[in-house]
């Protein structure tokens, strides 16, 4: 039975018709048939020289009407053909068009004409050509500890780093490329500590991080408190210092061996860490006013900086009588426990860090230029104004740096009411 024309192919809603057609080319007539749609409200044809073909150039029309890509309709030869190869070159990774696209645009956006693609992602794979092997958070916070101890940390040092990684392992028994900023965050926000404290811990944990990509167990540029909160150093309160009578009191009354390790403290106003690590050999003594000083090393500073302080006149009388060629100046492990139990037997509660906050304050009271403290002190202007500086009278700051050793008799020191 012949076909009746026109032939309607009906897809999904949409209507395609076929009709018998002429075709002249070259002063040629060829019989086909012209496949008929409507396009954006305009008449569309198809031509072909086979019914079959015929059909299957009406059904498609029809099926990409139906599936929203009859766009691809409106393309140029030229076109067609870029969509061709695209399609073509991603049909083996499985990535659609648009998607690359997608990506291509945002890469381009990223890199902003300092590199090509190809070239970022060629760096991209050479650092991080090799898998890193998967490391234990414990097992890398033991190495950690152990460096430490080789590398002369103080045992202050030492003790903060055992106390707060052994925790951070603890919390986190997964491995190092397991650990996420957000975790970090996290962790620190549950805290049950002052915020001074988790400064301290966040301080740890960042050492911790750096000290875990030096060693090859994390990827370089792993910052593992990106984004994650800064918590507030500065001391909240009131701060503490000594009167010139209290200081008295303690210097007559603490152990011999622990007398420099206040002096110092009181009347140069070195950190407690620092002392712990000074050497007799980097104190200079002389007699004459104003030729003492203390060499505070780089490698002992807490700034890692260098400097020297001045010895004041009655600082240089009370290391003259315990000075020795070399030799630890502080020889207690654990200084602390020597400043409660000194407190302890003046009958005082132990003020911490007052012993460098009176000298600060003092200084400052005495000579009334801050940088110039700040500059001795190994501090900024700004940290001695906020955490260290108590406003004092000058007439009292005189008799803090006035307070001299007693005289020493035949059986040993007495403390008299003149000294005080």
């Amino acid at each position: 039975m012949k076909a009746k024309f026109p032939i309607a192919v009906t897809k999904g809603g949409v209507t395609s018709r076929i009709h018998r057609a002429i075709q002249i080319q070259n002063g040629r007539r060829y019989n086909g048939y012209m496949v008929v749609y409507s396009f954006r409200r305009k008449r569309k044809r198809v031509w072909r020289s086979d019914l079959s073909e015929a059909q299957i150039a009406a059904e498609d029309a029809c099926n990409k009407i139906t599936n929203g890509e009859h766009l691809s309709l409106a393309l140029t030869d030229t076109d067609k053909l870029s969509y061709l190869r695209a399609t073509e070159a991603l049909n083996p990774i499985g990535l659609k068009l648009d998607v690359a696209a997608q990506e291509y645009a945002s890469a381009v956006t990223l890199l902003g004409g300092r590199a090509t693609i190809t070239e970022a992602c060629r760096d991209w794979i050479k650092r991080n050509a090799s898998e890193l092997p998967r490391v234990e958070v414990s097992k890398a916070v033991a190495e950690c500890k152990q460096q430490a101890k080789a590398d002369g940390k103080s045992a202050m040092r030492t003790k903060q780093l055992s106390n707060v990684l052994n925790r951070f392992a603890n919390s986190f028994n997964v491995g190092l490329q397991d650990i996420t900023p957000a975790l970090v965050s996290q962790y620190l926000a549950a805290m049950p500590l002052a915020e001074r404290t988790r400064r301290n811990h966040r301080d740890v944990i960042g050492f911790f991080n750096r000290f875990c990509v030096l060693r090859g167990h994390l990827k370089d540029g792993t910052n593992w408190l990106k984004g994650v909160q800064k918590y507030n150093a500065r001391k909240l309160g009131e701060i503490s210092t000594y009167t010139p009578d209290e200081m008295r009191l303690l210097l007559h009354r603490a152990d011999k061996r622990l007398v420099p390790f206040l002096a110092i403290a009181a009347f140069a106003g070195l950190r407690h860490a620092e002392i712990g690590r000074l050497d007799w050999s980097e104190i200079e003594l002389a007699k004459g006013a104003g030729d003492s000083f203390i060499e505070v090393r780089a490698d002992k500073a807490k700034t890692q900086t260098r400097r020297l302080v001045p010895v004041k006149d009655n600082l240089n009388a009370w290391l003259l009588l315990h000075r020795k060629a070399a030799g630890k100046v502080c020889p207690f492990k654990n200084t602390t426990k020597q400043l409660l139990k000194l407190a302890s037997v003046c009958r005082m509660t132990w003020k911490k860090n007052a012993l460098r906050h009176s000298c600060i304050s003092y200084r400052v009271a005495e000579c009334g230029n801050v940088p110039f403290v700040a500059d001795e002190s190994g501090n900024s202007v700004q940290m001695i104004r906020t955490n260290y500086l108590r406003r004092v009278k000058p007439a009292v700051a005189a008799k803090w740096f006035s307070i001299m050793p007693p005289r020493k008799k035949a059986k040993g020191w007495k403390l008299t009411v003149a000294h005080l």
